[in-house]
């Protein structure tokens, strides 16, 4: 197994700053994606919305060690805009749309809620601009402890290089 999945015992080692480390990894691979695909789409020049719907697949710890396994759909809308002034405007979102899941060890159901979106603003001269938001809630059934993840990330980066401002805000809470 590889990526989120791993055996029990490691799942149970896992230290919050592992799971830090794991969800940051998570969200630049998404906008990573994000931004290939918009860089796809604007090379003709046009703005451009899709929407389609990606299969959710992965098997996690929760805080208190356990493996839950999550999967269903995500709805996913990807916008590209090029502003008059040449600059770029890219957005993503993603939503679970039924995404259920269930504890490895106690049978517990849990559904998928919440969103993640990131947009990222480059103007002409070069600087940028990224907020990044993700409110993933693991809703437990039956009265059992549910797992959110919030993560609040921006950037502004000015055409010199400088970062104006950063923040990275992480929590994940059972």
């Amino acid at each position: 197994m590889s990526g989120l999945c791993g055996n029990r015992l490691q799942a149970k080692e896992l230290t919050t700053k592992e799971t830090t480390r794991r969800g940051n990894e998570m969200k630049r691979v998404l906008v990573l994606l994000a931004l290939l695909a918009g860089f796809v789409v604007v090379a003709g020049g046009e703005a451009a919305t899709t929407v389609e719907q990606q299969t959710f697949d992965a098997t996690f710890p929760l805080c208190n060690g356990e493996l839950i396994h999550l999967s269903g759909p995500l709805l996913v809308t990807t916008t590209e805009t090029s502003t008059p002034s040449g600059g770029l405007i890219l957005a993503i979102h993603f939503q679970p749309q039924g995404v259920t899941g269930v504890d490895l060890s106690t049978g517990t159901v849990f559904h998928a809620t919440g969103l993640t979106r990131d947009l990222t603003v480059f103007s002409p001269p070069g600087g940028y601009t990224e907020t990044f938001v993700n409110q993933f809630h693991i809703q437990a059934t039956g009265g059992v402890q549910s797992y959110i993840v919030t993560e609040l990330f921006h950037v502004t980066v000015s055409p010199d290089g400088t970062v104006r401002s950063f923040f990275d805000n992480f929590s994940a809470t059972c």
